[in-house]
């Protein structure tokens, strides 16, 4: 049951005007001779939409009005969508348009609304904030969420869409659905076998590790093998976090530019398609988190942690 419900919460959650001055002589009482002048209209140059900014435009459009194949259609078959910094797992990811549709069609049987605004447009690449209503976070008190949003559009399809919640939003988010879903207890296992290597295999989109029990305090070997070919570039952080965040906290905080300051960078590397490389880490303390990017679009794809570490 509860993880029915942590699917259903994961469903939730993938505006100036001017003056004339007046003027500075009355206008000369024209003569009954006079013919008034004739002044003729000048025409305005009808403002063009970049076609990427109108097709994220036009998608977001159909879902609000309820059409879900229709917001469907806007993305390709094989469209990556990310789901960053909410809870429970910090980052859901999709790997096609059709994964989308259990999302869309919940976002509309709970009186869905978007409200997207266009930042910037770079390349194929959209940036927006947004924001989104739900009955569910009408009703914790939390709407609208906000979010800041990244498309990549393609021969007219989306084919990557990450959308990530702003800090503020998760500083008010947590605590409500902390008090409808508490978090599990973790299990700290009584005996750690502590391991001085770690794999990060990059591929399907997102990220996966070997998932060791505890690291070694020391030199770490990190083994980051790149499996995907369809971005430019890839790259791997690890992190230590203050007292006090966690791995939501991290997901979020990613919209920014450079890393939060309650955030040590242990390692930060780019990498191309389908290669492999080690790395060396020195390790002092922990836990440690990591997060796993695409570039372009510079986009959270997954993430790890915390990760114990034991002398």
């Amino acid at each position: 049951m509860k993880a029915q419900f942590i699917i259903f919460v994961i469903f939730l959650i993938s505006s100036m005007a001017g003056c004339a001055a007046p003027t500075t002589q009355p206008p000369a009482q024209q003569t009954a001779t006079q013919a008034s002048p004739v002044v003729q209209p000048v025409s305005q140059p009808t403002p063009t939409t970049n076609p990427n900014t109108q097709i994220v435009l036009d998608m977001v459009e159909r879902l609000n009005a309820g059409d879900v194949d229709g917001s469907l259609a806007y993305f390709a078959e094989d469209a990556l969508s990310y789901f960053i910094g909410m809870p429970p797992t910090g980052i859901e990811h999709y790997t096609s348009r059709e994964a989308l549709r259990p999302m869309w069609e919940y976002c509309v049987s709970d009186n869905f609304e978007w409200e997207v605004e266009i930042t910037e447009v770079e390349g194929d690449l959209v940036f927006a904030l947004a924001k989104t209503w739900l009955d569910f976070t009408r009703q914790l008190g939390v709407a609208p969420n906000e979010f800041i949003d990244i498309y990549q559009v393609h021969n007219g399809k989306i084919t990557t869409y990450g959308s990530t919640m702003t800090e503020p939003a998760l500083a008010r988010f947590k605590p409500a659905f902390s008090e409808v879903m508490p978090p599990e207890p973790t299990d700290i296992p009584s005996s750690l076998t502590p391991v001085s290597e770690m794999t990060v295999t990059i591929a399907g989109g997102t990220c996966t590790t070997d998932s060791p029990v505890a690291l070694k305090t020391g030199h770490v070997n990190i083994n980051l093998s790149v499996k995907d070919t369809n971005k430019e570039k890839y790259a791997l952080t690890i992190f230590t976090l203050n007292e006090g965040k966690d791995l939501l906290d991290l997901m979020a905080s990613t919209a920014q530019t450079s890393p939060p300051p309650w955030a040590d960078i242990l390692l930060l590397e780019e990498i191309g398609p389908d290669e492999s490389d080690t790395y060396s880490v020195a390790l002092e303390s922990g836990p440690v988190y990591l997060i796993c990017w695409s570039q372009l679009p510079a986009l959270p794809i997954g993430n790890a942690g915390p990760i114990v570490v034991v002398p």
